[in-house]
This record gives C-alpha cells, sequence and structure tokens, in this order.
C-alpha cells in the first residue's frame, strides 16, 4: 500500500552568503552552504567555487582538496544535513564594478545512479577607491615645445593598499625628456610607488613635447594600479586631460607646374607655383604669413630663376640671399598688406596664391650651368590661434626641380 520515498534529486540547495558592498581593502567572508532538504542522504557531493578574478583569499575552512581551485569533495550528507565553506579575503576591483562568485555543487542521491547540479551566484561591489589621482597639464601646446604634465595622488582609507604603481599613457608624438622621481624603468613611463599607507600623498612630474599638432585635442592619461598578487594588476583610479597641440588644423599644398613631387624642367621654361593655405580648425588663424623659399643654382651670385620676370598678382615681397657659392635663396612673402584675408583666415576657409618663375636661359645668364636644380619649399607663419596668442609655422614638401642644359 506505501511505495517507499523516492528522491527527485531537486531538494538539494546551494546558498551564498556575501557583502552587497565592501571597503577597498577590507577583509569579508564568503559563506557557501550546501544544505541537503531531502529525506534522502546523499551518496557523494563535490563543490567548485569561481572566485571574482580580483579577490585574494586569506584563509579557506575547510581548506579546499585542489590546490589549484576551490573545490571540495564533501562525500555524503545526511537527510536535513548541511555543509558550509567559508573563504574569507579581500576584494580588489576597479570601484563600482560588480565581483561575482558562482558555486556550483554535483551530488548523486544514495538511491540514484545519476549525478544533478544545484547552483547558486553572489554579486559584491567594492566602494569608491580610496586613493586620489589628479592628473594636470598644459592648456595648450605646440610642436616641439615643452610641456610639463603633473600627477598628484593621495590616499586617504584608513588600510594600507598592495603595491601600486602609476603609469602615464600618451601618444606616440610624444617625447620623453625628463621626470621627477625618475622611471622605474627606462623604456615605460611607469613609477613603482610601492604599498600606500593611509594618508600616504606624492607627485611625479613629467617634461616633453609633442613632435606633430593633429586638429582634436590629444587625450593624456594617468592610472594608479595596484598589485594584490603577482602577476596581477588591477587599476584603482584614473585620470585625463586633453591638451590641444596646434598644427593639425593648417592645411598647406603647394604645387609646381601642377606637380607635389620633383620633375625636370629646361633652361627658360616657366614654373607655375600654386600656394593654398586652408583653416581646418576650429578657431581663427590670425596674423597669417606665407612664404615661398626657392633655393636655386647661382651663377655669380645670379640666381638661374629670373625674379625680375616673376608675375605675381597678390604682389609679394622678394627678398634674396647668397646661401654658399653656387646656392642662391629667393624668399617670397605674402602678408595681410598683401592678401587682406590672412588677417584673420576663419575656420574652413582657404586662399590661393598663383605666381610664375621663368627660369633664365644661356642667353640672359651667362654662364648657364650644364646641370642645376630648384628647390621650392612653401611654409606658413600664424601668430595667433583663437585666443591663443603663440607663433608657429607649418611647411610643405619640398619640389626638387632639375634641370639640364640640352
Amino acid at each position: 500500500m506505501f511505495k517507499p520515498y523516492t528522491s527527485s534529486g531537486g531538494n538539494v540547495a546551494v546558498t551564498v552568503d556575501a557583502p552587497k558592498t565592501v571597503a577597498f581593502g577590507e577583509e569579508f567572508t564568503y559563506r557557501i552552504t550546501v544544505a541537503n532538504d531531502d529525506r534522502v542522504p546523499l551518496a557523494t557531493a563535490a563543490l567548485e567555487v569561481r572566485l571574482p578574478d580580483d579577490f585574494a583569499v586569506t584563509t579557506a575552512d575547510p581548506a579546499p582538496d585542489d590546490a589549484r581551485g576551490f573545490r571540495w569533495t564533501i562525500g555524503t550528507i545526511p537527510a536535513a544535513e548541511r555543509r558550509s565553506f567559508d573563504i574569507r579575503g579581500r576584494l580588489y576591483s576597479a570601484p563600482d564594478a560588480p565581483a561575482r562568485l558562482e558555486a556550483i555543487a554535483v551530488y548523486r542521491p544514495a538511491n540514484f545512479n545519476a549525478e544533478f547540479q544545484s547552483d547558486a551566484d553572489a554579486t559584491t561591489t567594492l566602494s569608491a577607491s580610496p586613493v586620489a589621482l589628479t592628473l594636470s597639464g598644459p592648456d595648450h601646446a605646440v610642436p616641439n615645445a615643452s610641456v610639463t604634465y603633473t600627477i598628484a595622488y593621495e590616499h586617504t582609507g584608513t588600510l594600507t593598499t598592495p603595491p601600486a604603481t602609476i603609469a602615464l599613457d600618451v601618444p606616440r608624438s610624444f617625447v620623453f625628456a625628463s621626470a621627477t622621481p625618475e622611471r622605474s624603468r627606462g623604456d615605460t613611463l611607469l613609477w613603482n610607488i610601492g604599498a600606500l599607507a593611509p594618508q600616504a600623498k606624492g607627485q611625479i612630474t613629467i617634461v616633453g613635447s609633442f613632435t606633430v599638432g593633429q586638429k582634436e585635442p590629444i587625450i593624456v592619461s594617468a592610472t594608479i594600479a595596484i598589485e594584490p598578487a603577482p602577476g596581477k594588476r588591477t587599476v584603482i583610479q584614473t585620470s585625463e586631460v586633453q591638451t590641444p597641440v596646434l598644427g593639425g588644423d593648417i592645411v598647406l599644398i603647394a604645387t609646381a607646374n601642377d606637380q607635389t613631387a620633383g620633375f625636370a624642367v629646361a633652361p627658360g621654361d616657366a614654373i607655375r607655383l600654386r600656394i593654398a593655405v586652408r583653416n581646418d580648425g576650429r578657431e581663427s588663424l590670425e596674423r597669417v604669413r606665407v612664404h615661398a623659399v626657392l633655393d636655386a643654382t647661382a651663377v655669380a651670385e645670379r640666381s638661374i630663376i629670373n625674379f625680375s620676370g616673376m608675375t605675381d598678382a597678390a604682389n609679394g615681397t622678394a627678398i634674396g640671399e647668397q646661401l654658399a657659392p653656387g646656392l642662391r635663396r629667393g624668399t617670397i612673402t605674402w602678408t595681410e598688406r598683401e592678401i587682406p584675408e590672412l588677417a584673420a583666415l576663419a575656420p574652413g576657409a582657404q586662399r590661393q596664391i598663383d605666381l610664375t618663375l621663368p627660369l633664365h636661359t644661356a642667353a640672359s645668364l651667362p654662364g648657364f650651368p650644364g646641370q642645376s636644380r630648384v628647390t621650392i619649399t612653401a611654409a606658413v607663419d600664424v601668430a595667433k590661434t583663437g585666443a591663443v596668442e603663440e607663433p608657429r609655422r607649418a611647411t610643405a614638401a619640398p619640389i626638387e626641380l632639375t634641370i639640364a642644359l640640352p
């Protein structure tokens, strides 16, 4: 009349008791319980606990069977009994990032040949980092000019941190010059500052420069990380600044006879030079000066370029100088006096300059050499960008012309 009771295998519960929030470095306990709420004993049971990556264990009671992981062979659990496992340690994760623990129990009731599984998890969040980190830098920079960044840190908590490092992340265009204190390694912007006691504070100063400018501000960031276990690095605080590096806003294009690379010409040919300046930035470029620099072979301090035959609607100012025997430079400059738009080049605005420069012939320049050359380089100077009074220069790639007598 009465059939013996058979376990369904579903009356085993796993629970995890864990705090919702803990302070940085605070020691606390995870308690995992495997409860057999059935009327049939468990013939075998095992527990595996998957800890958060940033949890540093101090003790486990009872000790796990597997030294490489947190696994216990429980064995039998009588009906209506339970087993508890305590794992104590500290959580060193990123502030406000949830750290999840998962517990999995695999078991077999005494009257079953099959195994069953029960699991549970818990999430603990680390409160705000007790280490304050502040990065400060220049309001703006120009290429190749010295800039200084300062990293300030302070431990406002009540517990000593594990060994800590501070790193500065900069773009490839940043050239390191010096730091106080010195870097921990010569090939990276990283400082080992050791374990931080409560109220510990310090400052790091980095000096360097940027090789090029760009349209958008450059982001420089600092991080402080701890090493709760060998080989384990956890970032606990970051700080960043944006540095506008002037220069990427100027677009300068120069062509000679519609070419941007070198080519050959003949004596008496005309060089059609075009220089275009465009403001690709967000601020006005003020007091702009455009230059065409022409280094040419010379005979008796006369350039093979016939400047007296130059055609220039904008009427730039030309100045000649002897650089060396057989080499003479002619520089043509246009300012707001010749081109009023150069007083302030608005964002998106472009100004184009066209001129024609004829070459001498053997008749007009006695002794015209059999082989000669002309190097054309365009440059632009900007005195002020928006509200920033900072002179700077941009140059276009040189164009090399070769000339040979027929």
